[in-house]
């Protein structure tokens, strides 16, 4: 695909920076305890410490969830979804 517009080369450009630094992922996991539980991780410029926490509500629907470990330098959790 040739480009000969710059501004189009840009936003290009834009877009797959914008792409690649927006990255969540989640693992379903279990607990020590039994539980059903999920690593959350959101790196990336884009993701901030508050949709991993997004995130893991998802996860787990209504029941809710507990915290196992959580750092918001590296932007990860542990949660272990609650039993009704």
């Amino acid at each position: 695909m040739r480009l000969n517009c710059p501004p189009a080369r840009l936003l290009l450009i834009a877009l797959i920076a914008i792409a690649g630094g927006a990255c969540s992922t989640q693992h379903a996991t279990y607990v020590p305890d039994g539980r059903r539980g999920y690593v959350v991780t959101c790196g990336g410029y884009l993701n901030s410490f508050a949709n991993c926490l997004v995130k893991a509500g998802r996860a787990c629907g209504n029941k809710g969830y507990d915290t196992l470990k959580g750092s918001e330098d590296d932007r990860s959790l542990l949660i272990a979804c609650k039993t009704p």
